[in-house]
């Protein structure tokens, strides 16, 4: 399961860099259109499972994805502060909401899974939260008569 998974942060930078409104609804496209696949098998395991099983399930599918952040990212057995919060933000940003845009009736058990995940076990992690991409588009301003 998820074997690719660590390849959802593929480009993670660039993803962040110089990030606006319009940049943001782009690059939100390509990245759930590159990830399609990682985001189904997440949101099917969970789906998939008995209906007492489901939290159990959800938090399987978080620890496997931890476990492949910590696979590409950690050296020496730990992640450095910078690179973690850097993907703290690629997750609030771009994991959360895709996972929540998913539509799948149990996005939001999946989300609150890889959140309680990632407090317990990352560094600089103890306060991450998740929003909709909705919320976080909203949250760019317009250009006003071309400037700002």
């Amino acid at each position: 399961m998820l074997e690719k998974a660590g390849s959802m942060f593929d480009n993670m930078e660039a993803m962040m860099d110089r990030i606006k409104k319009k940049v943001y609804a782009e690059r939100m496209e390509r990245f759930r259109e590159k990830n399609l696949e990682i985001l189904a098998q997440m949101t099917d395991f969970v789906e998939q499972a008995e209906e007492q099983e489901r939290d159990k399930a959800a938090a399987q599918v978080a620890k496997t994805l931890a476990d492949a952040v910590e696979a590409r990212f950690a050296k020496r057995g730990k992640i450095s502060g910078r690179t973690q919060m850097d993907i703290n933000l690629f997750m609030i940003y771009f994991v959360f909401p895709a996972i929540l845009l998913t539509q799948s009736e149990y996005a939001g058990l999946l989300a609150d899974a890889i959140r309680d995940e990632w407090r317990g076990r990352f560094k600089n992690s103890e306060q991450l939260s998740y929003t909709t991409y909705e919320e976080i588009y909203g949250t760019f301003q317009e250009k006003i008569f071309g400037m700002f």
